[in-house]
């Protein structure tokens, strides 16, 4: 699937280390918000992060779908409408991505697979990903995808960002638990009316 890429409103680098999340006022930098950034993914990405992808995405891409961290990688970044790359310190941290589904092109299959450094700048990742998520939500009408119930970073982070996160059933081919995620259109207009989604709208509960 081609990726539709000239429409992506967060491309390039961005420092927001001396902005605040309200009313944009000053606040102190730290490392990692000052070198962390997010542009469009390519191919060499996949060999920079597969040795390095954490402990937990790589057991679920292996019990979701029996693959190894390389072709997880290059299989979710050639189906994906649109795929990011996130770096840090100038290396590839994270490539993350969505996809339209094939038999509804309003829903979108999204996805994320990173190395355990994006666990040490919660707050970077948190301001970028809502960015990020706020674009889709505005080309879809449905984001879903499968998640390891043990991979309970990627379960917290969608939590926040607004998706439901269902009871955990067998899934894949190991039968592992899986809980199924999805974020509906819906939930913006119950959420924030008609007022324009901000970071309020959604509260950060563990």
């Amino acid at each position: 699937m081609e990726a539709q890429r000239a429409d992506w409103p967060i491309e390039g680098p961005r420092d927001h280390s001396r902005v605040s999340q309200a009313g944009g006022r000053p606040r102190p930098a730290s490392e990692g918000l000052k070198t962390a950034h997010i542009r469009t993914a390519d191919v060499g990405d996949v060999a920079a992060l597969a040795p390095r992808l954490r402990a937990a995405d790589v057991a679920e891409v292996w019990a979701a779908h029996r693959a190894l961290p390389e072709q997880a990688l290059a299989g979710s970044l050639a189906v994906s409408d649109w795929a990011g790359a996130g770096v840090v310190g100038g290396r590839v941290e994270a490539l993350f991505g969505v996809a339209a589904d094939a038999g509804d092109p309003h829903t979108g299959i999204v996805w994320l697979l990173a190395s355990p450094v994006l666990e040490a700048h919660p707050l970077t990742v948190l301001r970028y990903s809502r960015m990020v998520v706020d674009h889709w939500q505005r080309r879809y009408r449905l984001l879903t995808n499968w998640v390891d119930a043990r991979n309970r970073v990627s379960l917290r982070w969608l939590r926040w960002l607004g998706f439901t996160v269902f009871p955990a059933v067998p899934y894949g081919p190991d039968g592992e638990r899986f809980h199924r995620v999805e974020w509906r259109v819906e939930q913006r207009v119950k959420r924030c009316g008609t007022q324009r989604r901000t970071e309020a709208c959604v509260q950060y509960r563990e």
